[in-house]
């Protein structure tokens, strides 16, 4: 019997037929000159078509993609890291550009600027790191008509687009981005665009619970008028939940177009907050000495914390010091996936990455219990 069962299965496997309780072996997929094949393209067309590389016409990055679905086709993610280990580590000659647009109304802010500089250094090195060269563009201190901007970048053969707001809140910027796969950093600009963010309501939440631990009671809040609405009110909005971390939310949050002298003195007499909370390490600084005007001392009198604390001035402060070198590298890898995709102009879906700064013991607070 054993035999004749053996003769049968041999017989069922020459028919193509299984045996039961074995598993079917899956086709293998199809391969790049398969999806040539059906598209009419070559091999090396069809894998720069699959990464919407920008040498590839988008209608046609379109035709192969949908193709290679049709046939099943599936991108093996191990083998695409080392084709792009490969390729960063070779020499090409025609490097792709990516455009760093800045609407500050001055060029030397990014020299100037402690908080763009590391946003420049860190979209140069990432941008670098995936085979971009990095051309900067300054729409606001240029002069340059939006639409002649636009024609500019297109004629240079710009497709990825990284832009920095201004000082000032826009809801446009005049430029037509229908050719470009564009990211924004932070909410400084209203467009519905892809954008990477500081993590502002994590960030001060981390802060309330850091002042808990310490022994803090009543913590205020002072912010300018601007940065609560270039945050989306992610601040004050955390703020509000104070009480979770066994803190007092009686101090009412000091929010001005300018924090002044007075106005600052006038608060604090009026509501005795045990710690203040500032916008940056700036301006808790400016507070420190107007709290010495008062006979208070920092911190054996009143704690201070500032939410962007500028490590390159050594500032001694406590509070969160922001990653701005990882804001921008994040920027980058998003709009050359972007690219990548064949992506262009307004996305249907805006997608809002946030990154996390990360919790500095200064000396402006007690230490915690």
């Amino acid at each position: 019997m054993s035999a004749d069962k053996g003769r049968n299965r041999l017989a069922r496997q020459k028919e193509g037929l299984q045996s039961p309780g074995t598993v079917s072996e899956a086709a293998p997929p199809p391969t790049l000159k398969q999806i040539g094949q059906k598209v009419g393209l070559t091999s090396a067309a069809v894998s720069l078509a699959l990464r919407g590389d920008p040498s590839i016409p988008p209608e046609t990055c379109k035709r192969v993609r949908e193709a290679a679905e049709t046939l099943g086709y599936k991108p093996d993610p191990e083998l695409g890291r080392l084709m792009s280990y490969l390729r960063k580590h070779r020499s090409v000659r025609n490097i792709s550009v990516l455009g760093l647009l800045s609407l500050h109304p001055e060029r030397s802010t990014w020299k100037e600027n402690g908080f763009l500089r590391r946003l420049h250094a860190g979209v140069a090195r990432r941008a670098t790191e995936l085979g971009y060269q990095t051309e900067e563009f300054f729409i606001a201190a240029s002069k340059i008509p939006p639409k002649r901007m636009g024609d500019i970048l297109v004629s240079r053969g710009i497709k990825a687009l990284v832009v920095v707001d201004g000082p000032i809140r826009v809801d446009t910027i005049g430029l037509n981005l229908a050719p470009f796969a564009t990211v924004t950093i932070g909410y400084g600009i209203g467009l519905p665009l892809h954008r990477v963010c500081q993590h502002q309501y994590q960030e001060m939440l981390r802060v309330l619970r850091r002042l808990g631990e310490a022994g803090y009671r009543r913590p205020g809040l002072v912010l300018e008028t601007e940065t609560n609405e270039r945050t989306q009110y992610h601040y004050t909005s955390a703020f509000a939940s104070a009480h979770q971390f066994g803190l007092e939310t009686k101090v009412p949050v000091l929010c001005e177009e300018r924090i002044t002298a007075a106005a600052f003195t006038r608060w604090v007499r009026s509501h005795e907050p045990d710690v203040i909370i500032g916008q940056s390490s700036p301006a808790a600084l400016n507070y420190t000495v107007w709290l010495s005007h008062m006979g208070l001392c920092v911190p054996d009198d009143i704690g201070m914390v500032a939410l962007d604390v500028d490590t390159e001035a050594n500032h001694s402060c406590s509070g969160i010091v922001q990653d701005y070198e990882h804001v921008a590298a994040a920027a980058v890898e998003l709009v050359a996936s972007e690219v990548r995709c064949g992506e262009k102009g307004m996305p249907a879906t805006p997608k809002v990455l946030l990154i996390e700064g990360r919790w500095q013991d200064g000396g402006t607070t007690r230490s915690t219990r």
